[in-house]
């Protein structure tokens, strides 16, 4: 009996086994849902936007420069004159200039012994027969001058910048780059006219001889507006291309401002860029500038014209788009989020995302225990 008992009690576990056994193996093969399955496939980490952690107004400002130079030059001055006679009495060794056809009437005479910064009349009852008469008719008098000029120049641009083309490529979303395109600025300048001579010299008549002049230094201030195209960067070095012009005028002192008229002037020069960083950049700008003025009344009109030739030393700064990580405990150098924000970890004169052994790259603070640390 003991025996029949166990060999049931085996019967009965065998067949429990296999029925287990059968269910495991319907499990496995049966066939799975795909929808069930969730596919895994590489790709680009979800970053948090990056307009959440950069001040709007930073990043508007970001598009403005500031731009201050000083320069070196000197300039030629020319000038012509037209519609007159030019006498030159050999007793008093007076010069003037007159009307043309004023010389063969009989006087007096509306005649100028000054032309160069006022028109200041002189009377001249009678030219004498042995006074030397030039009239610009027949002949092209050109009184000449030279000097030295070092302006300095205050100017803030705009910048706009390049499209991004790799990204607009591989995901289609127009997006501007780091790269300048063009800069629109305004601007003021001063500077002084240095005449290297006290006389203007011509050279076609030797008996005519040169004309004193009354004033060898005259002060000037110019407006203007600027445009500025980025034609080739290679690495940290850019060249541009610089074309401005707009409004100047003297110092009430030193011209006649009833009878000037300025012209506006033009010039072009070309730009030699190094970035040190991407908010601070040192330039080098030679250049060529024409200005002319002209002084007149009801008798006469004489014409002056400048070739200034200058080389400026500039520096440009912007505001940065990300504030300065003021906080001890943080001592990154790249720019790097911080507490849900972007920060910079170094000054704007320095690269902000040095490579390792690049220039103004700081070394690292050794920590000191058991004191404090800077």
């Amino acid at each position: 009996m003991q025996t029949l008992k166990h060999g049931r009690l085996l019967i009965l576990l065998v067949l429990l086994s296999s029925l287990a056994s059968t269910e495991v193996n319907a499990q496995f093969w049966k066939k799975k849902n795909k929808s069930d399955v969730q596919a895994f496939a590489p790709g680009e980490a979800t970053e948090p936007k990056e307009a959440k952690m950069v001040s709007p107004v930073r990043v508007m400002l970001n598009k403005f420069n500031l731009q201050l130079e000083k320069g070196y030059g000197f300039f030629l001055y020319q000038n012509e004159l037209t519609d007159v006679s030019v006498v030159r009495n050999p007793r008093g060794d007076q010069l003037y200039i007159m009307p043309i056809g004023q010389e063969s009437t009989s006087g007096p005479y509306n005649a100028y012994s000054n032309w160069f910064n006022d028109l200041t009349p002189t009377n001249i009852y009678r030219v004498d027969d042995d006074s030397q008469i030039v009239r610009t008719d027949t002949a092209s008098v050109i009184y000449k001058n030279s000097g030295r000029i070092n302006p300095l120049t205050l100017r803030v641009s705009f910048s706009l910048n390049k499209v991004d083309k790799l990204r607009l490529k591989t995901t289609g979303e127009r997006v501007m780059s780091d790269k300048e395109m063009l800069r629109v600025g305004l601007g003021i300048s001063t500077g002084a006219l240095k005449f290297t001579n006290t006389v203007n010299y011509q050279e076609v008549d030797d008996r005519l001889r040169y004309f004193n002049i009354p004033e060898t230094k005259i002060s000037t201030t110019k407006l203007f507006g600027s445009l500025t195209y980025n034609a080739y960067t290679f690495m940290d070095f850019s060249f541009l291309v610089d074309a401005s012009g707009g409004v100047w005028k003297t110092k009430s002192s030193h011209l006649n401002q009833d009878l000037v008229t300025y012209d506006p002037f033009f010039n072009v020069g070309f730009i030699i860029e190094k970035k040190v960083s991407k908010y601070f950049k040192l330039y080098m700008r030679p250049s060529f500038e024409m200005r002319k003025y002209s002084l007149s009344d009801e008798f006469i009109t004489t014409a002056h014209s400048l070739s200034l030739f200058t080389i400026d030393i500039g520096a440009l700064i912007k505001y940065p788009t990300y504030p300065r990580n003021r906080h001890g405990a943080n001592r990154v150098q790249m720019e790097h989020v911080f507490n849900g924000k972007i920060y910079r970890g170094r000054s704007i004169f320095q690269p902000q995302n040095p490579r390792t052994g690049q220039f103004g790259q700081t070394r690292k603070k050794k920590v000191k225990y058991g004191g404090g640390n800077d």
